[in-house]
């Protein structure tokens, strides 16, 4: 007679209040985990042992499986023997009955006595306990992701969809399920969308191929070939991967496209974050994106890589709205204006070392926002994309909170916030962090603060250790001998740090702040000046103390250091700013003047005649002056000799057997220009020249010949043909090519007014001669004109110059078309990329500045970029670690 449900149910009451009220024996328990550990381990150990060279059949994959499910199995292994399984039935129940142990047979029924009925309650129990142990460490999710079924179900489709294996074609419909491992492939003319267990949806072309595995780190979809668009659903602590040989695409949450064909893959983002690993290399890609695994395979438009899908038009939309609103945020909200003056860096201690000043940016990011939440109202499909970013990266209304928190703490402070730090007692490292910034109305901050920051003192509720002080000076620790932060709110300026002993700093320099006080050099009065140029972002250090804080115990490079100049290094200022609607990105290194080493080789700006030998049409240029070659080659030989004394020794010997002096044969022929360029076609060999401004090309071709016949018996020594000398007299002027015989190289050049020519060949050496007598030089480009920098100086100590246009014309449309589904960031690096930069340094008694002029805004620092939106460097992320 069948039992009913509650005798059944009675039965199950009574075995486990059995096995609950039942006391074991501690030696019991510990005894049994003890031998299954030992059978585990052994059982471990002898399927590492086990070494497979080569896999010619089934056999060698199941010996594969012990070490693949251990996890010894290298990854390339471990992918052979997961596509293997995926199509071999006998290899994977193999791989079922190692993974989770063949079911025994069923044993013999025997009379059972009450002890033997105890004892098997015991064992159960015992078994349970190991199993729960091996589960708490980490198996749960393992245990019952694997012995949970994994079906996907066709959702839609267009066409006819099969389940494909070596031996069977099946065709599928709507609605019908598959299991993991199973390969799914559309039709021509045909097309399907796959529905994932977790709400993810793959939407396939005509004639793409699929399996799909899952494992505790995540779902990974194994693309075959085709092309493919997934819609990921939210993956928490999960992802989901796309493999397709070549790479590797790795997501949360977000949508995508892949296309795995002959020549490579190619990734192209709708919406979110996607990584792709290739190559040895990772690649962060943002909507418009798009990145290829082989060089033969071409970026094409986005939306033409989606032009297929069933949600094409909704996808374009997505992708230009994006576009759209990115543009409108950065031409209507205005950056932050520069700032003439501080009363914040007079606050700072004498000792400071690092000064880093940042324009309050809230008003700049409420007005951003405040953009995107009327488009978002207008705009139901740009509504969709920002609430889904928000939910993958942002957290819900987490990024509105943070928005809200910013414009009104920002409303709050004045026009910037400084961060310093300073030297340490021990004079070895700096200390800190201090930060400074005004307020608006003091006493109602202190007000402000208490209400949302919870930091009222004594109470009980408070949210951070952060602590008001009236009187640094006066001011004792707390209870337990710190805070997280003391605050000290003097006037309207607010003053705060981790340590007590900061601040008392502070209330020393406030005693005696005063902008006149600044000793002229000094660090302080070096960073007043940017602010009487106008500042917007800060960055400056005082190398000094920090060279001195940390210089080398060992004489010998302490030396060296001070014979190259390094140690005359006083300070260093990076500035970037926007006014006026124009750009500035500037440095400024300053020294002590010293008649040797670094800071005394570049010269002080000056004519550079090595540039009329360049064309308006060159792609990179560089040239810089110097005071003195021979100095600057004895300040290096010296440093050397410092650090190894045998140096000298060897170079000595070189020099006598040689019949070579490095000073007087090579730095003493050459004046104090030098310039290199790319002018002309890169294929297919590249047109690069070099331009020496030379004193004595008589002996400087002495010297060359002398080289070149040392080299060539150097050469034969060890069974090779060595250099040949080629001349050619053309009018006045004589032609050197020098050609290696056995690679097949070679240096053309030439001696012309002054200066020394060299280049890949002989017509391009020529051709620069005649630049120079036609007046055809970059000095009357008008690009490069239009580079130069509006100031004072009539010349530059050093420049940097590039025009890539030319070499991007051959592959201008692709580029073109490439582009204009990029995101700004992507669409502003592809134009920066072909429009005229330069970069210049102007060396000028104690300091050295250096600045870059280009079409871009500094940094890329663009209100849009600024919101973190695709492309962006996120400074959501940023504001959402800060809240935190």
């Amino acid at each position: 007679m069948k039992p009913s449900n509650n005798e059944l149910n009675e039965i199950i009451e009574r075995a486990t209040g059995e096995i609950r009220n039942q006391a074991i024996d501690p030696s019991v328990v510990s005894g049994a985990a003890d031998r299954v550990w030992k059978r585990l381990s052994e059982r471990a150990a002898d399927a590492s042992a086990v070494q497979v060279d080569h896999i010619r059949n089934c056999a060698d994959f199941q010996t594969l499986i012990p070490s693949y499910l251990n996890g010894s199995l290298s990854p390339a292994r471990a992918l052979l023997l997961e596509d293997h399984t995926h199509e071999c039935v006998p290899c994977r129940k193999a791989l079922k009955e190692t993974r989770f142990g063949v079911a025994p047979a069923a044993p013999q029924q025997k009379p059972a006595s009450p002890f033997a009925s105890r004892r098997t309650v015991v064992r159960w129990a015992v078994a349970a306990a190991v199993i729960i142990g091996v589960l708490s460490v980490g198996g749960y999710e393992k245990f019952f992701r694997a012995t949970n079924a994994f079906n996907m179900v066709v959702h839609a489709m267009d066409g006819q969809v099969y389940l494909v294996s070596d031996n069977a074609t099946e065709a599928l419909t709507v609605g019908e399920q598959f299991k993991q491992g199973e390969k799914v492939r559309t039709a021509k003319d045909a097309g399907a969308v796959v529905k994932l267990p977790d709400g993810s949806l793959i939407e396939m072309r005509e004639r793409s191929e699929f399996s799909v595995t899952d494992s505790a780190q995540g779902t990974t979809i194994h693309l075959d070939r085709g092309n493919i668009i997934v819609q990921a659903a939210k993956q928490r602590e999960r992802h989901l991967y796309v493999d397709t040989g070549d790479c590797t695409v790795a997501v949360t949450g977000t949508i995508f496209a892949v296309n795995a064909g002959t020549k490579g893959s190619r990734v192209s983002v709708v919406e979110g974050e996607v990584h792709v690993d290739h190559s040895g290399k990772q690649d962060v890609l943002h909507p418009g994106d798009q990145v290829t695994t082989s060089q033969t395979l071409a970026n094409v438009p986005v939306s033409d890589e989606i032009g297929w899908s069933r949600d094409a038009a909704r996808y374009k939309t997505m992708l230009a709205e994006v576009a759209a609103l990115r543009k409108e945020i950065d031409q209507t909200v205005a950056g932050p204006g520069v700032r003439y003056s501080t009363r914040l860096l007079e606050m700072t201690p004498d000792d400071t070392v690092f000064y880093v000043a940042i324009p309050n940016l809230s008003e700049t990011i409420a007005e951003s926002n405040k953009i995107i939440e009327q488009r978002l109202a207008e705009n139901p499909e740009l509504r969709q994309w920002w609430d889904k970013e928000q939910a993958s990266s942002r957290g819900g209304q987490e990024w509105n909170e943070a928005i809200s928190k910013i414009s009104e703490f920002g409303a709050q402070l004045g026009d910037e916030i400084v961060v310093t730090a300073q030297m340490s007692t021990n004079g070895n490292d700096p200390d800190g962090p201090l930060v400074f910034t005004t307020l608006k109305d003091a006493a109602g901050f202190r007000t402000y603060a208490d209400r949302q920051l919870g930091v009222l003192a004594g109470s009980s509720k408070k949210r951070a250790d952060i602590r008001f002080i009236d009187d640094p000076m006066s001011a004792g620790e707390t209870a337990n001998g710190k805070a997280d932060l003391f605050v000290w709110i003097n006037g309207d300026v607010l003053a705060a740090s981790p340590k007590l002993e900061m601040l008392k700093r502070v209330a020393s320099s406030v005693k005696s702040a005063s902008a006149a006080q600044f000793a002229d050099g000094s660090f302080r009065s070096r960073i007043a000046e940017v602010y009487h140029e106008g500042a917007g972002f800060i960055v400056a250090a005082d190398l000094e103390r920090i060279i001195a804080s940390s210089r080398n115990p060992n004489e010998k490079e302490d030396t060296a250091f001070r014979q190259l100049g390094i140690t005359s290094l006083r300070h260093f200022i990076a500035e970037v700013k926007e006014d006026n609607g124009k750009s500035y990105n500037r440095a400024v290194l300053t020294f002590k003047p010293e008649d040797h080493g670094i800071v005394s080789w570049l010269a002080a700006p000056g004519p550079m005649g090595a540039l009329q030998f360049i064309s308006p049409d060159a792609n990179v240029v560089a040239a810089f002056v110097v005071k003195k070659p021979v100095a600057l080659v004895d300040d290096l030989l010296a440093a050397l000799n410092t650090v190894d004394p045998k140096f000298r020794e060897n170079l000595d010997q070189f020099q006598r057997e040689s019949g070579l002096d490095i000073r007087s044969d090579f730095a003493a022929p050459l004046g104090g220009e030098f310039a290199f360029a790319i002018d002309g076609p890169l294929l297919p060999t590249p047109s690069w020249k070099m331009v020496f401004e030379v004193y004595d090309p008589a002996h400087l071709q002495q010297t060359f010949e002398r080289v070149v016949e040392l080299m060539n018996e150097q050469a034969h020594k060890a069974g090779k043909q060595g250099l040949a000398w080629e001349r050619t007299e053309s009018g006045e002027r004589t032609f050197y090519t020098l050609k290696s015989l056995d690679f097949g190289l070679e240096v053309n050049y030439t001696y012309a007014n002054g200066y020394l020519v060299a280049g890949p060949s002989r017509a391009l050496v020529d051709r620069s001669v005649k630049y120079r007598e036609t007046g055809y030089t970059i000095l009357h480009s008008p690009k490069f004109i239009a580079a130069l920098p509006e100031d004072k100086q009539a010349n530059f100590s050093a420049l940097l110059y590039h025009n890539l246009g030319s070499v991007i014309a051959p592959i201008a449309g692709q580029v073109k078309s490439a582009s204009e589904n990029l995101p700004p960031e992507g669409q502003r690096a592809l134009k920066s990329l072909g429009a005229p930069m330069l970069a210049y340094a102007y060396a000028q008694g104690d300091r050295i500045s250096f600045a870059v002029n280009g079409e871009e805004g500094p940094l890329g620092l663009k209100p849009s970029s600024l919101l973190g939106m695709p492309g962006g460097f996120g400074l959501d992320s940023i504001i959402k670690q800060s809240m935190r």
